[in-house]
């Protein structure tokens, strides 16, 4: 099977669209949404809240009362940077 780029562009799309209706889901009913980010250290990652608020949260395997450690919470400005980097978060 041959893949054109016109048929990896749709399925990139249809992709988006399923994490963006999965992340819509997550939030509404309560639960945080995790977006990997190459540019965070190993480990780290970013979770957005159903408040709208996004933190920089890290793995504690040693804990599982606390699965996640909270490195620091965004600013208004960093929110909207990561927002316009990764488009399934818009």
């Amino acid at each position: 099977m041959k893949l054109t780029l016109e048929g990896l562009d749709e399925r990139v799309t249809a992709g988006q669209e399923i994490i963006k209706q999965l992340r819509h889901d997550d939030l509404a009913e309560g639960h945080c949404f995790m977006v990997f980010d190459d540019d965070l250290p190993d480990g780290q990652a970013y979770y957005e809240y159903p408040d709208g608020q996004i933190s920089i949260e890290q793995l504690n395997q040693d804990n599982l009362d606390l699965p996640r450690i909270v490195i620091r919470e965004l600013s208004f400005d960093e929110v909207e940077m990561v927002k316009r980097k990764h488009d399934i978060l818009r």
